[in-house]
């Protein structure tokens, strides 16, 4: 990823996703849904990392949607990437689960702005789409007490509390600027792994 352009054997392929393609994006957004499940539920125990796992996930699946985006270098890689999250992570309120879908869409976009070449936008990319992991937590700002009595059925009384206590009305602002920044910190890290360890061996 050293140069400001690259180059994918994929492109010559045309521009329309292929089966191949379609089997590789599945793959990695199965992955990068199971990977941000698990960090959702070693944090999800207690309330203040649990409001911030969009730092962490921002953080360790940088990797996984750039080889993703990279891989395909097509349209759609994004899109299918982030309907299986809107699905798995914002399906019990429906906003949420369109917002996340559409954020998905923005970054899509930027793929597409940069040609799905440019280094910069595959980066850009990552910044727009992680900010969707804020969007499971709508219920908890746009229908607390719904979040509330299921918080504190699965957790506790005790728990319930404690989220609500943090979830102040700057709290999804926040959130956000946690997202941008993990996605910024992710990509530098994908940046280096996908440069010393999956160019050299000709996976992306």
């Amino acid at each position: 990823m050293a140069k400001k352009e690259i180059t994918n054997p994929t492109t010559k392929d045309g521009k329309k996703m292929r089966v191949k393609d379609l089997i590789f994006a599945g793959a990695f957004a199965a992955i990068y849904v199971v990977v941000m499940l698990l960090i959702v539920m070693v944090c999800g125990t207690i309330p203040v990392l649990y409001l911030i796992t969009p730092l962490f996930v921002g953080i360790v699946c940088a990797t996984i949607y750039e080889l993703c985006v990279l891989k395909v270098h097509k349209f759609g890689a994004a899109l299918i990437l982030g309907i299986l999250f809107a699905v798995t992570a914002s399906s019990g309120y429906l906003p949420g689960m369109f917002m996340a879908i559409g954020i998905a869409v923005l970054a899509e976009i930027v793929l597409l702005i940069g040609k799905y070449k440019s280094k910069k936008f595959f980066l850009i990319s990552y910044l727009v789409f992680n900010i969707n992991m804020v969007c499971p937590f709508s219920n908890l700002y746009l229908n607390r007490d719904s979040f509330m009595a299921m918080a504190t059925e699965y957790y506790g009384e005790s728990y319930a509390n404690g989220v609500a206590a943090l979830a102040t009305s700057w709290m999804p602002f926040a959130q956000i600027g946690l997202a941008v920044i993990g996605a910024g910190i992710g990509v530098l890290i994908a940046s280096k792994l996908i440069k010393k360890h999956f160019e050299k061996a000709g996976i992306v």
